[in-house]
């Protein structure tokens, strides 16, 4: 793409820029997803509103492979609690176990999905 992108917070679509991919996710109360693990991109959270909870951690088990390098379902081993709020990014490196636990109002946020690349 080689025009500017213009969107609203408020959009509901993703969007892929090049090879980054851009969506929204809105989860409500009291939402307390799977761990999950991407192996060939990296996350950034950028949060819109409320708060979450991200467990990460390097070593997981189990989990089920969906595709290519996309694991769902898995146990994250001695994760770490960040707690986010509204204005905070959260970069989640590739191949690190995630999940999103949201106790509280609504939370919004922006996942760009971050292709790993070769070194050169």
């Amino acid at each position: 793409m080689n025009e500017p992108l213009k969107m609203s917070l408020n959009s509901k679509d993703s969007f892929k820029i090049e090879d980054l991919t851009v969506k929204i996710s809105e989860l409500k109360p009291f939402f307390d997803g799977n761990a999950e693990v991407h192996l060939h991109f990296s996350d950034l959270f950028m949060v819109i509103s409320g708060k979450a909870t991200v467990m990460i951690g390097r070593k997981f088990t189990d989990g089920i492979e969906i595709e290519n390098g996309e694991i769902r379902d898995c146990t994250i081993e001695n994760p770490i609690e960040y707690k986010v709020k509204e204005n905070d990014l959260l970069f989640i490196p590739a191949g690190f176990a995630h999940k999103v636990k949201v106790d509280e109002a609504e939370f919004v946020q922006y996942v760009v999905k971050i292709p790993l690349r070769e070194a050169i």
